[in-house]
């Protein structure tokens, strides 16, 4: 029996953090930085108990491991069973800074299995409450195909005022990922394995005092 995916991130997380002899660590987040802050998610793809989370040391990069992430379609499957999607909340860490530029990537990988005539689409988008970012990304795969996947999505984000250097920030950033299957007959799937997230500060004004 293959072993799911979740325990085999439990297992990775284990190992990879134990203590290694020679090896030095990062203190923690630097904090004249965006990063994250906090991380929660919920949604059909990604229901309590079935995610592996963690967040590196530094607190750039967030990864989830799903383990019943997979929007299906054949002989007998419900027809709400052709979409799912996760909301992932971010709180990200803003220093105080007269303004700031920060980058979000976020690498989707999955697994796509459609007949000719079935597109697997995969896709996300990112809204945050106050601040500029990019426009919805989504990629369509057209079948026949069985394959695996990787896309990176790419977001800038500034806010929308200047922050006037009046205090450190929280700044919420909603991440909505989604698989879903299109048109055709016959059998289907297409699975969201892995988001990782990696949050990088592109620019900051300081303030002058």
């Amino acid at each position: 029996m293959r072993p799911s995916r979740l325990l085999l991130a439990c297992t990775v997380a284990l190992l990879t953090t134990a203590a290694v002899p020679g090896v030095s660590h990062a203190a923690g987040p630097d904090p004249g930085t965006v990063y994250i802050s906090s991380i929660t998610y919920g949604g059909t793809g990604c229901p309590n108990g079935t995610v592996g989370s963690s967040i590196s040391t530094d607190r750039t990069t967030a990864t989830l491991i799903f383990d019943v992430f997979v929007a299906s379609t054949g002989s007998g499957v419900p027809a709400t069973e052709r979409r799912k999607n996760c909301q992932v909340n971010l709180n990200l860490h803003i220093p105080r800074s007269l303004a700031w530029l920060a980058a979000v990537k976020i690498d989707h990988r999955g697994y796509v299995q459609v007949p000719a005539g079935m597109t697997g689409w995969r896709g996300d988008t990112l809204h945050s409450p106050d601040l500029i970012v990019g426009k919805p990304e989504q990629t369509g795969i057209v079948g026949p195909t069985a394959k695996d996947y990787r896309v990176t999505d790419s977001y800038v984000q500034a806010p929308l005022s200047s922050t006037l250097c009046t205090s450190e920030a929280v700044h919420p950033d909603n991440i909505n990922a989604a698989v879903r299957l299109d048109g055709g007959t016959g059998s289907g799937q297409i699975t969201l394995d892995s988001l990782d997230i990696h949050v990088t500060t592109t620019n900051l004004l300081p303030c002058l005092n």
